[in-house]
């Protein structure tokens, strides 16, 4: 082959998800090598150690691609923290638990929350309208493994992998798959489900196609059950489908013309049987992820009808002034809008990413306020959210006629053990090492187990003091007398939903009654 034709075939394979994933950095040695040996001495002991312990490492090389080897072209912190392991995260590895105490599951017996699940693994549930489906598939894995993942705790115990062949879908999967939807069916509250991993875009398009036909078909046989059903007695029917992933952040080049047939047709079945919302639930960290690649993925999504929303981490390098403000309006400018701004768990091992929940309280203060709308003004971009034809040039232009920077659509929250996401607390004590002493309470502007009057405050001690993450941003270079503000806050309020976020309504009551539940 000549030059030329290399270049060619090597700019072919490079757009080739297939590729990305086979040629995946697996070990340090491989990620210091395409780092052109740029990591130093003592993160490479560190990253060895994590390898000795058994930590999977995963990278495609799209995605290193993204990191200034050179250390002198552009900030890649925030991004670069998901790469590269921590010291407390390599040394807890192994007795890490799940933060979310509903998401330890006994067989037969109620999680934290109350609800009664049909197997340990492949429904998670903490609210009465929504469930987590994670599919027996390759959409168990991910395109890459985040420093920060709350389901770290899954890839220690193996259950979570990178092993593709070992993900594949099994003969059996097919009647697990029934009695997922099973349960679905005869709940009388789920309206909402959300398909997620591992990474729900992970599944091949064919099993993908097959887990949408059983959710049409499902939805389909729940709305004619409530035909025989008086009103006051109907069971919810399903309203919202979302599908949660990382890969146009990750691995863009999986976004395919297939998958997109697959979406559009589904979305246009689901919405004849009163399916409304159809969701990609995504994760850019950085607007160092917003690239050529990424952008055409989302414009392909965006092409067959979802709504794209952002959950953002926030990590002491995210939680830099004007991080996520300049985040959120790249991703307005390419049709994404944001959902959720996520306090890291406040366990050791994610004590170098942890931020302080005093400075969420700051951001969405100081920083986000400057794209807060008038309630007319809301009602116009939901109504332009909502149509058909939307793109991303008609959030580009609502954000030039109002002269805002950005949209502020999301909710800075902390998922707090047992009672779901919160952002209502009072400081009320000191550790000896001066951090911070909670005390939470639940989001009253949404529905929760009847369990939540039995767990009615959740006491939480920060991982980190406030002066400890000031000196963390020194370190990167921040002058932290901008932060000074961040002592004052000590009491916050759980922000109001934005009005796309909610649920539509039926033209019927749904039954009071509450099934697959057992409180004690």
């Amino acid at each position: 082959m000549s030059y030329d034709e290399k270049v060619r075939q090597v700019r072919r394979w490079w757009s080739d998800y297939k590729f990305q994933l086979s040629t995946a950095i697996k070990s340090p040695t491989e990620l210091n090598l395409f780092l052109d040996y740029s990591l130093p001495k003592e993160t490479m002991l560190l990253l060895m150690e994590a390898r000795r312990k058994g930590m999977p490492f995963f990278v495609t090389l799209y995605y290193l691609s993204l990191l200034d080897i050179e250390g002198n072209g552009f900030d890649d912190s925030t991004i670069r923290s998901y790469v590269i392991y921590s010291e407390n995260l390599i040394r807890t590895y192994g007795n890490i638990r799940a933060w979310e105490r509903e998401d330890t599951v006994v067989p037969g017996e109620p999680n934290a929350a109350g609800w009664l699940l049909p197997n340990h693994n492949n429904i998670h549930r903490r609210y009465p309208e929504v469930a987590i489906m994670i599919p027996d598939s390759i959409g168990c894995a991910c395109g890459g493994l985040c420093a920060s993942c709350q389901r770290m705790y899954d890839f220690q115990s193996k259950r979570l992998n990178f092993d593709f062949q070992s993900l594949l879908p099994k003969e059996s999967w097919d009647k697990k798959l029934a009695k997922l939807m099973n349960y679905f069916e005869t709940d009388t509250q789920l309206r909402d489900i959300l398909i997620t991993g591992g990474d729900a875009l992970m599944s091949q398009n064919k099993t993908l196609r097959k887990i949408l036909d059983a959710v049409y078909r499902m939805a389909n046989r729940k709305r004619k059950a409530n035909q025989k059903r008086k009103n006051g007695e109907k069971y919810a029917e399903l309203k919202r489908v979302r599908l949660g992933s990382r890969l146009p952040a990750y691995l863009p080049m999986r976004i395919n013309d297939e998958l997109i047939e697959i979406l559009t047709y589904f979305k246009e079945k689901a919405s004849s049987v009163g399916v409304e919302q159809f969701i990609i639930q995504t994760h850019f960290q950085s607007p160092l992820e917003m690239t050529v690649e990424a952008r055409e993925a989302v414009d392909k999504l965006l092409s067959a009808g979802w709504i794209i929303t952002n959950q953002l981490v926030f990590t002491v390098s995210a939680s830099r002034r004007g991080h996520t403000a300049k985040l959120r309006n790249v991703l307005n400018s390419a049709g994404i809008v944001c959902y959720y701004t996520f306090s890291v768990k406040g366990f050791d091992e994610n004590y170098s990413l942890f931020t302080p929940n005093s400075r969420s309280l700051q951001e969405s203060a100081e920083e986000k306020s400057a794209g807060r709308q008038e309630e007319e003004k809301t009602e116009d971009l939901v109504n332009l959210l909502r149509h058909k034809n939307f793109s991303a040039k008609k959030i580009q232009q609502f954000l030039y006629k109002n002269k805002v920077p950005f949209v502020a659509t999301d909710r800075n929250v902390l998922n707090l053990p047992g009672i779901g996401k919160s952002m209502t607390f009072t400081m009320v004590g000191l550790s000896r090492e001066g951090k911070r002493i909670l005390k939470f309470g639940h989001d009253h502007s949404r529905s929760h187990s009847p369990i939540i009057e039995k767990i009615p405050e959740v006491y939480i001690i920060e991982n980190k003091s406030v002066a400890e993450y000031l000196r963390q941003l020194g370190d990167m270079g921040e002058d932290v007398n901008e932060y000074d503000s961040i002592w004052g806050y000590r009491e916050g309020t759980t922000e109001p939903k934005f009005k796309l976020y909610e649920y539509p309504g039926y033209d019927f009551t749904v039954t009071s009654g509450i099934t697959n539940l057992k409180i004690d």
